[in-house]
């Protein structure tokens, strides 16, 4: 894998065009990159079912529940690789909740991961609101540019 890689695995039965979303979060890695002075490297997204997804969490982590999106980081010298893992039945139901697509949702992930790589954490209410604040300014830049 090369330092600028990004893959997409789709481990669960959603029906996405990873082009386009391949394009859409290396867009959104660069824009990351420059604003919060962060070398990224190569990421792996991978979409699995609710089963393997709650597995991580519970191996990993030690929550025994399932979660939207779980962020790994692995630092190399001065480079933030990472690897987003996605529980495609929650993105389901919170594109269902805040009635949005099941793409524009999984974009939302997707930045919310690239924004732990970042160094931005949700641990508090108030982090959470930042989060949310960041996520909602990266989709709109994002969108305006027809990466949506």
């Amino acid at each position: 894998m090369t330092a600028e890689e990004i893959e997409i695995f789709n481990e669960s039965a959603l029906n996405l065009d990873l082009d386009q979303l391949c394009g859409f979060t290396s867009a959104a890695r660069t824009l990351l990159r420059v604003d919060f002075e962060v070398e990224l490297g190569w990421l792996n997204i991978v979409l699995l079912q609710p089963k393997e997804h709650t597995l991580l969490n519970i191996n990993h982590l030690g929550h025994d529940y399932a979660t939207d999106i779980l962020t790994f980081e692995y630092v190399e010298e001065s480079t933030v690789n990472g690897e987003i893992y996605i529980n495609a039945e929650v993105l389901v139901e919170n594109a269902s909740e805040y009635d949005v697509t099941v793409e524009n949702e999984l974009c939302r992930l997707i930045i919310h991961g690239l924004l732990h790589l970042c160094g931005q954490d949700d641990q508090s209410f108030h982090d959470r609101a930042k989060m949310t604040e960041l996520e909602d300014k990266y989709l709109g830049i994002l969108e305006i540019k027809g990466f949506m």
